[in-house]
């Protein structure tokens, strides 16, 4: 499952910190600093956020069971494959097309349950991810655009986003604030709520 955790995170997190970025300018006119944060840094298990963190090893532990699941029916399906090739070749031992045709059959009964758990395990993964990671990220946001008011920034870029869609030209380390907002964001006391921006 650490696929759909890897695809989730660039996105969820690309339009909050859009958001966040707007705000911020339009909050702050007098800043004029401009950081970026590699937000795919906040699930590293060592130096990431904590809580986004938690939340998902979380979801891995959830659907452990389903990727397991998945696993071992792609294994059925891969030693179906290997006694077909087997057949196919033992040209020195024949065998009747029926049990030919019953594997076959067998092996296209796998594929379909397959592809029907995977996507069914897709949606239902996408759905718990959403509930579980909406509110942390959104949390996230709002933090950073705190931290962004405190220390000046006029706008904070979601790197990981811009190298997804290949928009960086030219890319300052010195720029970088990911490790800073995240010792930031870790720092504050359990339960504390970020400060709502509000619209102009």
């Amino acid at each position: 499952m650490k696929r759909f955790t890897t695809i989730a995170v660039s996105f969820v997190f690309t339009a909050i910190f859009a958001a966040s970025a707007f705000a911020q300018a339009g909050a702050q006119p007098a800043a004029s600093k401009i950081g970026w944060v590699d937000t795919q840094a906040f699930g590293d298990e060592k130096a990431g956020v904590t809580k986004y963190v938690t939340a998902l090893k979380a979801l891995d532990t959830e659907f452990k069971p389903r990727v397991t699941e998945l696993q071992t029916l792609d294994t059925k399906i891969k030693a179906v494959a290997a006694e077909l090739e087997t057949m196919q070749k033992n040209t020195a031992v024949p065998v009747k097309q029926e049990t030919v045709l019953a594997k076959q059959d067998e092996g296209q009964r796998l594929q379909r349950e397959l592809e029907f758990k995977q996507k069914d395990a897709e949606a239902a993964f996408s759905a718990r991810r959403n509930a579980v990671l909406g509110p942390i990220t959104a949390d996230i946001g709002k933090v950073l655009t705190d931290y962004a008011k405190q220390k000046g920034f006029a706008v904070v870029l979601d790197i990981a986003a811009l190298a997804n869609a290949n928009a960086i030209l030219v890319l300052d380390p010195t720029a970088d604030i990911t490790k800073e907002f995240i010792i930031f964001y870790n720092a504050r006391p359990p339960g504390a709520t970020a400060t709502a921006t509000k619209p102009n």
